[in-house]
Formats: C-alpha cells, sequence, structure tokens
C-alpha cells in the first residue's frame, strides 16, 4: 500500500504538468491559427494596398483561432490565459467583420481584466466595432478613454484612418477626405501615408477638387515606397490634369506612364487617359481609333466599362444611337469605375425608349404614332441634344390629327419651348404658342405658355384645385351649408399646433383649411421654383385658418358660459405659445424656399456682379428646364 501510495505521489506532477501543457498547446494552436489568417492581411499592407476581405483559406484559420479559444473558456474556466484567448476572439470577431460578437468578448476582457496587458488596442478595437455598425457616440467614448489612458498610442491615428476608409467604402467622399487630412496631418512617423495620400486624392477626385488632388498626388509620386504605388499616383494625377486644362503636363506624364504601364498591366488605363485628353481637346476623332483599336489583352473590366462609357458618348454624338445604347450597357457592367454614371443610366434608358418607339412607328396606328414621336422628341431634347430633329417631330406630332387633346398639347409646347429656348427663334416659338392657346386654353402647357417668367407645375395644380374647391363649395345644398355652420370640437395638433381641443368651431372653418395644400411633399426641383414670397403666403393663409378657428371656438366660449378663456395655444395674458407652421407639404416648402432665399443673400455677398449674374442666369436656364419637362410628362 505504501509503495502505490509512493507511485501516485510520484505520476502527480506529471499529471499536473501535462494537464498544463494540454492547455498551453491549445493556445499556441489558437494563436498559430489567428497569425496564419493575419498573413494575407499583413501583405497587402506591405503592398501598401487595402487589406483584404477574409475568404477561404484566411476565414478558415480566424475561425478555429475562435474555436480552439472557446475550448480552454470553456475546459479550463479561471485560468490565467482567459484575459489572452478572450482578446484573442475579440480580434479574431473583428477580423471576420462580426463586430457585434466582438464587442461582447472585448466587454468581457473590460469587465474581469481591468489590468490586462492588451488594455491599450483593446480600446482602439471596441472604438472600431462600435464605428462599424454606427454608434458613433460609444465609439468616442471608447477613443477618449483610449486618449485619456495612452496619450502617445499608436492606435490614435489608426483610428482616423479606418474612420476613412470606412467612409471611402460608404462613398462619403467628404468625411473620408476629412479623416485623411488629419491622419496625414499628425505629427511623429506616420504609417501608409502613401496609401493614405492616395485614397485622399481619390476623395477629392470624387468631389472634383482637382487643385488639391493634384498637390497630393505630386507627393505621393515623388516619396511612395512602392514603384506601384508611385505609377498609380501618376496615372490619377494625369486625369486629373486633363480635367484642369493642363495639357502639356498630361502629354508628359502619359509619356513617362506608357513606358511602365506593361509592368503594371495597366496599358489599357492609360490609352484612356491619352483619349480623354484627345476628347477634352475636341479631337473627337482622333480619340475614337485609340479606344476602338485597343488590344484585347489591355481590356481589363474596368477598362472596358471606362471604354464603353467614352465610346458611348461619341456614338451619341454621331447620331449612332444603336451603337451608343450597346456601348453603355457595356458600362453600366462595372458602374463604380464610370465617371457619371447616373448620366450614363439615364442615357441608356432614354436610349432604350427611343430605340423602341422607332422600331413600334412602321406597325402604330391612331394616336400612338403621335405618342411615340412625342416619346422620341423628347428624348432627342432633354437626352441627346438635338434640337434641330426634337422640333420636327414635335412639329408632326402636334399636326397629327388622330392624337389625342394631351399628345396635341405637349407636343405644341414642346415646340415651343424649343424653338423659343434652344433654337433661339421667337417668332416660330410664337407660332407654337398662339396654336396651343387656341387650340388648348385650358391645358397646364398653356398656362405655362402665358406666364410670363414661366409657370411650374406645381402652381398649376394648386390653382386648378383652387377653382374645384371655390366651384364645390358653392354647390352645397342649404342643408349642407347649415351643416357646416353647427358648432362642434376640434383637435389642434393636425393643423401643427400641441394637441388640444377647441370647442364649438364652426365646421365650415375647418373644412377650408383641414387639408395640408399638398399630401406628398413636392420635388425639390420645384421647391426650389417657388418664391420665398408665394411661399409665406401659403404658410399665411394657413395660420389665418387656425386664428380663425380658435377666435369661433372664443366666441362659443364667451356665449355658452359667460367666461372668457384664451384661445388653444395661447397664454392667459393673450401671449403665444411657439407658434408651429401647418403640417403637410406646403409647410416644408415655405421653410425650404425660406432657407435657399436666406442662403441666397448670403450667398449673393461673396459673390462679385458677374459672378452673381452668372449664377442668375444658370439657375433661371435650369429652371426653364426643369419646368419644362414637368409639363411635357
Amino acid at each position: 500500500m505504501r509503495t502505490i501510495t509512493r507511485r501516485v505521489l510520484w505520476l502527480l506532477p506529471l499529471l499536473l504538468l501535462s494537464v498544463g501543457c494540454a492547455k498551453f498547446n491549445t493556445y499556441y494552436n489558437a494563436k498559430r491559427s489567428f497569425d496564419v489568417g493575419e498573413n494575407a492581411r499583413e501583405e497587402a499592407l506591405k503592398k501598401h494596398q487595402d487589406p483584404p476581405k477574409p475568404t477561404g483559406a484566411q476565414r478558415t484559420a480566424y475561425e478555429t483561432a475562435i474555436r480552439k479559444s472557446q475550448k480552454i473558456l470553456d475546459e479550463y474556466p479561471g485560468h490565467s490565459l482567459t484575459d489572452d484567448v478572450l482578446f484573442l476572439q475579440g480580434k479574431a470577431h473583428h477580423r471576420l467583420e462580426s463586430y457585434r460578437q466582438s464587442i461582447r468578448k472585448l466587454n468581457l476582457l473590460f469587465q474581469n481584466y481591468p489590468a490586462t496587458p492588451y488594455m491599450e488596442e483593446a480600446l482602439y478595437l471596441q472604438a472600431l466595432n462600435y464605428l462599424l455598425i454606427g454608434d458613433l457616440v460609444t465609439s468616442q467614448d471608447y477613443l477618449d478613454r483610449l486618449e485619456k489612458n495612452y496619450p502617445k498610442s499608436k492606435f490614435q491615428a489608426e483610428t482616423r484612418k479606418v474612420s476613412g476608409d470606412n467612409a471611402f467604402t460608404l462613398k462619403d467622399w467628404e468625411a473620408a477626405a476629412a479623416s485623411y487630412r488629419e491622419y496625414l496631418d499628425l505629427e511623429g512617423d506616420i504609417q501608409e501615408r502613401d496609401r493614405v495620400g492616395l485614397k485622399l486624392a481619390e476623395c477629392y477626385w470624387e468631389l472634383a477638387e482637382y487643385y488639391p488632388a493634384a498637390e497630393v498626388l505630386q507627393e505621393v509620386s515623388q516619396e511612395a515606397s512602392s514603384a506601384e504605388l508611385a505609377f498609380r499616383a501618376r496615372l490619377l494625377r494625369a486625369r486629373v490634369h486633363v480635367r484642369m486644362n493642363d495639357f502639356e503636363i498630361v502629354n508628359l506624364l502619359v509619356k513617362e506612364l506608357r513606358d511602365e504601364a506593361e509592368i503594371y498591366k495597366a496599358s489599357g488605363e492609360v490609352a484612356l487617359v491619352e483619349a480623354e485628353a484627345l476628347i477634352a481637346q475636341g479631337k473627337i476623332n482622333e480619340a475614337a481609333p485609340l479606344v476602338e483599336g485597343m488590344p484585347t489583352e489591355w481590356e481589363t473590366p474596368a477598362v472596358k466599362a471606362r471604354a464603353g462609357e467614352i465610346m458611348g458618348n461619341i456614338y451619341l454624338k454621331r447620331g449612332d444611337w444603336e451603337e451608343a445604347r450597346k456601348k453603355y450597357q457595356t458600362a453600366l457592367l462595372k458602374k463604380d469605375e464610370l465617371d457619371d454614371e447616373e448620366r450614363v443610366r439615364r442615357l441608356n434608358n432614354s436610349l432604350k425608349d427611343f430605340l423602341a418607339a422607332e422600331q413600334a412607328l412602321p406597325d402604330a396606328k391612331g394616336n400612338r404614332v403621335a405618342r411615340l414621336k412625342l416619346l422620341q422628341a423628347n428624348s432627342l431634347l432633354f437626352g441627346f441634344d438635338r434640337p434641330h430633329m426634337a422640333a420636327s417631330l414635335y412639329g408632326e406630332a402636334a399636326v397629327d390629327t388622330a392624337a389625342d387633346t394631351t399628345v396635341a398639347a405637349r407636343a405644341l409646347y414642346g415646340a415651343y419651348i424649343t424653338y423659343g429656348n434652344y433654337l433661339a427663334d421667337p417668332d416660330s416659338a410664337a407660332i407654337f404658342r398662339d396654336q396651343l392657346e387656341d387650340r388648348f386654353p385650358d391645358s397646364p402647357q398653356a398656362y405655362d405658355a402665358r406666364a410670363e417668367d414661366g409657370g411650374n407645375l406645381l402652381e398649376y395644380l394648386l390653382a386648378i384645385r383652387s377653382v374645384q374647391q371655390s366651384e364645390n363649395f358653392a354647390n352645397l345644398s342649404s342643408e349642407e351649408l347649415a351643416a357646416l355652420q353647427e358648432l362642434g370640437d376640434v383637435d389642434t395638433s393636425q393643423f401643427g399646433h400641441s394637441a388640444d381641443r377647441m370647442e364649438g368651431v364652426r365646421r365650415r372653418m375647418v373644412y377650408l383649411s383641414r387639408r395640408a395644400n399638398l399630401i406628398f411633399d413636392p420635388p425639390e426641383s420645384v421647391v426650389h421654383a417657388i418664391s420665398a414670397k408665394q411661399a409665406a403666403r401659403i404658410q399665411q393663409d394657413a395660420l389665418d385658418a387656425v386664428h380663425q378657428a380658435q377666435f369661433d371656438s372664443l366666441r362659443a366660449a364667451e356665449a355658452g358660459d359667460g367666461k372668457t378663456r384664451p384661445p388653444a395655444g395661447t397664454t392667459a395674458d393673450g401671449g403665444e405659445f411657439g407658434r408651429t407652421t401647418p403640417a403637410g407639404g406646403d409647410s416644408q416648402a415655405a421653410d425650404a424656399a425660406a432657407a435657399d432665399s436666406a442662403d441666397a443673400q448670403d450667398g449673393d455677398k461673396k459673390l462679385s456682379d458677374e459672378e452673381k449674374k452668372d449664377a442668375e442666369e444658370k439657375a433661371k436656364e435650369k429652371k426653364k428646364k426643369d419646368d419644362s419637362w414637368d409639363f411635357l410628362r
């Protein structure tokens, strides 16, 4: 028995040692798996590239690290490695973009191990986690803790960089540029200055701020630690100088780029820069063969999309509608690479409608012929910049005897604005305006043509509705009119005031003012078209109706019990509480118009007379086109 005891005591340290080794061995394997996942990330950073999203083997490595770390937490609770594995799990979840899981693990670390050696990086990771799930307030709290406890932490700068990367991904160019600028302005040894500088320049490019972009790119191309990154900086700089019309600099840069393009598989991109420079100088016939004759091996998806946009524009100028649409369709396959995605998409849709109408016209009959011609004319005028062709089609649709009244009125109006606003032919415009007035005097198009400074569809619809309401009220029977004079209770909250009851209000007042002037908010272009004076008048009319209802309530109260009560929304001494405007579209329109008016006045103080005049002319021209499109649709 004594011999057995001695053997057990002798084996016990070995057993404890083996158990301890198992714990550390599991942690070692977890850490090694995490490091395997980090390899791809570190390689990208060495090449001054954005870290790739984890996929395949990299994702598996992070998941293995999390699983093995969890084994230590489950089988050996309270072990000295607990803070190590909690931090490892939090970091692995962050790399996998499982930000909420990472938050949970790091919260456990903060709660149970306030003195952990991982605290500095953990605070940084937690700030990023909250930033990336959109909780900016909590993110800032962790950044404040990081700054307070570790004022010289390298992660202070990292946060600005990652914040910029996040905004860059979301295409919030202004926010990204601000974060990158802050990062580059920090003192000390700033890592990845060249990569961040290039991304800052890309933000400026997207914001059309070409001068600061050129300055940053020149610095990056001279100081980049990577030859490829310097090449990319010069390539973008060449495009920037095209936009600045500095063609001598463009030619010098293109000559350098052409020599290195094959190394970086960017020959197609350099050729596109040359084409863009030629087009900017009006040498379209020289640019087209350069793009059309591009070797297939140069056509990366990005190059193919940009080439499609360029050739689509060229074919559109030539009037080759079918080829233009084919090129725009190709361009939209990689829409993020396009200079003006919205324009390409709009032109592609216009070409689709135009070509469909062209195909349908030979077999069309009756009113459909005029309708198809009107559709084509609209595309030619507003999409393809072909006013002469548009005027011809408008004229054909207007004289088509099979056209219904709405199509004929729109066609006459289209011819009127095309000759007047686009072809500078007032005599022809007057002929079509007179025909429009003679044939369709009650149409919205005739209403606009009669307006001295040009009307807008919103004003027309409001005027029509006002007439209809007056007619409806005039046609009420005596019984219905008597019912409207009856006294009743009204909830003031429907008029934009605080919720309250108004006793004894005449229903007629409510009937006339209860509806907002607009059921839906008008388009922004229409809101801007409303003058501040008109918006103020609409607002005042609505307020007058409310005040009249309050007066009726007061009179009813006095008649009922002989006591005078203050109207709802006022204090006992007659002073008003904070007024609010009536709910609905006109309130918003009034606010927007008033704000636009104030902004315009502030801006006018800063502009010279010449700049002010030019801005007014552009605004007036845009308003005309916007209003014209409303009446043609």
